[in-house]
């Protein structure tokens, strides 16, 4: 056996390895289609519902917003200082052990050794 055979040989493999994994991905995600397609099919057709017009914007108060300003301004001010850099506020955190390490971190206790 020379060179070029066994080269063919361990690409043949490969592609076989590598066809299989294809076929099962799609076998597994065809479990959660292949149902919705089957009742999809069962279901008649419902009617659409009408989408009421798009009103309009309702009026800010001056003093409110004022005061959603002043909160983004100073949150610009003190997190992101940084030029070019997008601001984004979320009331939702994903707290993972990794971000809350990192907070720890960041934000030591009063009187705790900072690290």
């Amino acid at each position: 056996m020379d060179i070029s055979d066994a080269l063919t040989i361990s690409a043949l493999g490969i592609g076989v390895v590598f066809l299989g994994l294809i076929f099962t991905s799609l076998l597994i995600s065809s479990f959660s289609t292949i149902p919705r397609l089957l009742a999809r099919k069962t279901e008649p057709a419902a009617e659409k519902p009408l989408v009421p017009a798009a009103t309009a914007p309702a009026e800010i108060d001056p003093d409110i917003l004022a005061v959603l300003t002043t909160v983004l301004e100073v949150e610009l001010r003190l997190y992101h200082g940084h030029h070019g850099q997008r601001l984004t506020i979320s009331g939702l955190r994903p707290s993972t052990a990794w971000t809350d390490s990192g907070r720890m971190r960041e934000y030591p206790a009063k009187g705790g050794p900072k690290s």
